[in-house]
């Protein structure tokens, strides 16, 4: 007894959609792995240092720096004053703050850390020397 034999247009109805869905499966599962992979942990602040004064908010700096950062077409005035207010921060919990901030919101975007975020400037003032010193502090505080 012979089996019929299967044609082309029948075997297509069956595996391009199998193997479209298994794509469609994989990218999502690949994605989904890759957002969970950069949640970062809070640094904890320095003990014996005042940690954040009355008015000051955190999660507002951290805002910005994300818009001077993420924007396509974000003039570098615009990020450097953005640098600045961090890097003039007067106590180093109140940066540790940012930082601890600005990851929980926006460390999964793709970049990594806030520090991390920084480094992968490449359109900025490079005069100003903003940049490297904002770099500079959080590398003094262990802030990667």
């Amino acid at each position: 007894m012979k089996l019929p034999a299967l044609k082309l247009t029948d075997l297509n109805k069956f595996v391009l959609p199998a193997i479209v869905i298994g794509i469609i499966v994989y990218i999502i599962w690949r994605n989904g792995k890759k957002a969970g992979q950069t949640i970062i942990p809070d640094v904890p602040y320095i003990r014996d240092q005042p940690v954040i004064t009355a008015n000051f908010n955190p999660n507002i700096l951290a805002e910005e720096l994300y818009k001077a950062m993420d924007g396509l077409f974000t003039l570098s005035g615009t990020k450097d004053a953005a640098w600045r207010k961090l890097y003039e921060l007067g106590t180093d919990n109140m940066v540790i703050a940012v930082y601890n901030a600005f990851n929980s919101k926006y460390g999964s975007k793709g970049k990594g850390s806030l520090t991390q975020w920084i480094k992968d400037e490449t359109y900025y003032d490079f005069l100003s020397g903003m940049r490297a010193k904002v770099l500079g502090r959080l590398q003094n505080l262990r802030l990667q």
